[in-house]
């Protein structure tokens, strides 16, 4: 391994040393193992993903980011020995939280909306059902480990909370973890969202309607610090904010007035794509960029069809590179031992 590292900036120096210590076999096949090719090419394998009929919209935002991670991530799946509260475990407690709370907040505090005049109620609320999220952990967890999940999720969760009080929003949150395309969705959602060829599937995590009329938006949480405005939904590749518009247009049957996502620590942002004409009666108080008109809104539902589409193509023919989207795989990827990808 050491002088295939060498080899990486060195090489003469490296295949001397090889040669002196009788290694060259062991380094060509060392380095070859970096050079192997990504593409799947097993019968088997190939035709079981040209066969796919139905694609979660997470997993094809995971193939935009890279198609090696998917691979190792979505296929191969390695798992660590000790299961560990991750950020993936966190959101999921976070996401139960959530769900939890504004689905009993009616019966509980007896108002749809978030009431900044009956705040204090509605955080003691909010704590039992972080508390009851934390108790449906199926990690063993000590106790110092669930204080600390407990803990460091209440501060994200109450200060969103605070945060949604004082919005204006004329919108009422109605459905949560509303899941399409599976045998548990609803009957009306179970066939998923068609974009001809194939079905898109997943789960929206909040959709807030008007009262008064047919029309609302869809909520995405997302437990780290980013919310995606409208401008990196098309530069960054996102797809579930677009594609979740169509299932609450087509399959919910509710008209979008569009969708954001919702950071739930740092600053708590709340940004993504919303339609300018209901800006005034439908959905104040967002960032003033992320408001489009009806042609740039419609056009960015438009592109992520098509992206998803592409994205389809390429899982279907085993397409799979060492492709991260900056370029450069990111420093939170810890499959690169998987992948082989040299790194510095």
């Amino acid at each position: 391994r050491a002088v295939a590292e060498l080899a990486a900036h060195d090489p003469d120096g490296a295949y001397a040393l090889a040669g002196a210590n009788g290694w060259e076999r062991r380094l060509e096949r060392a380095l070859r193992a970096r050079r192997r090719r990504t593409r799947l090419t097993h019968p088997l394998v190939v035709e079981e993903l040209a066969a796919r009929g139905s694609f979660g919209v997470t997993e094809l935002e995971v193939f935009a980011d890279c198609s090696s991670i998917w691979l190792f991530d979505r296929i191969v799946s390695p798992r660590t020995i000790d299961a560990e509260v991750d950020a993936r475990q966190r959101g999921s407690v976070a996401h139960s939280a959530l769900s939890r709370f504004f689905g009993g907040l009616p019966k509980r505090v007896g108002t749809e909306r978030i009431d900044a005049e009956r705040l204090d109620e509605t955080l003691a609320f909010l704590r039992e059902c972080l508390e009851e999220a934390v108790a449906g952990v199926r990690l063993e967890l000590t106790a110092l480990e669930r204080a600390e999940l407990t803990g460091g999720l209440w501060l994200d969760l109450e200060a969103s909370i605070r945060a949604e009080a004082e919005l204006d929003s004329p919108l009422v949150p109605r459905r949560f973890e509303v899941s399409f395309g599976s045998d548990r969705s609803p009957q009306e959602l179970q066939r998923g969202l068609d974009l001809g060829g194939f079905t898109i599937t997943g789960k929206i995590d909040r959709i807030d309607v008007d009262p008064f009329s047919a029309r609302g938006i869809v909520q995405d949480y997302k437990s780290g610090k980013t919310a995606h405005s409208a401008a990196q939904i098309d530069s960054e590749l996102r797809l579930q904010i677009p594609l979740y518009l169509l299932v609450l247009r087509d399959l919910v049957g509710i008209e979008p007035l569009g969708g954001v996502y919702r950071a739930l620590s740092g600053k708590r942002e709340a940004r993504g794509l919303l339609r300018a004409e209901a800006r005034e009666d439908g959905v104040p108080g967002f960032s003033q960029n992320d408001y489009l008109d009806e042609e740039a809104f419609w056009g960015q539902v438009e592109l992520a069809q098509g992206r998803a589409r592409g994205l389809v193509e390429r899982i279907r023919l085993g397409d799979v590179r060492h492709d991260p989207k900056s370029g450069e795989c990111p420093d939170w990827c810890e499959l690169f031992s998987m992948c082989r990808v040299a790194r510095a």
